[in-house]
């Protein structure tokens, strides 16, 4: 069985349009999961929680994150930058606690959606890392 580390190097290692399409597939299983929990919002909120949260555990918003964003999630520019600023790190904990009250196919596609925004810049940190690790856990 592969480790941990050798699974976000597979990630690492993939290349954009297999990110993208990996993202494309885990926001497709998520949404529903996520409008289920999230009504007031349509699940907009859970979602972009999900993607804020992987976005911000290292702090660094590159080229490639905000493209994926735009390709995954459909967004322009503006509406990129204006979720970037309501950025709060306790989505973090949110985020953890949806994926652990969910069936495992909901939170393998939280860990897949999390790890292909984080390994779209072609590497992934130690805080993405750790972020990861807490989902697991």
């Amino acid at each position: 069985m592969a480790t941990l580390e050798e699974l976000l190097q597979n990630y690492v290692n993939a290349d954009y349009e297999t990110l993208i399409a990996l993202g494309k597939d885990a926001f497709v299983k998520l949404w529903p999961a996520c409008k289920a929990v999230d009504e007031e919002h349509n699940g907009f909120f859970m979602m972009t929680s999900i993607l804020l949260s992987a976005v911000g555990a290292d702090g660094v918003l590159t080229a490639k994150e905000k493209s994926f964003i735009s390709e995954v999630m459909g967004l322009d520019d503006e509406q990129i930058n204006t979720l970037i600023g309501m950025y709060n790190p306790a989505a973090a904990d949110l985020v953890d606690s949806f994926a652990d009250k969910m069936p495992t196919e909901i939170k393998t596609a939280v860990l897949q959606y999390v790890t292909a925004v984080a390994a779209i810049d072609e590497k992934i940190s130690c805080e993405e890392t750790a972020f990861i690790r807490k989902i697991l856990a």
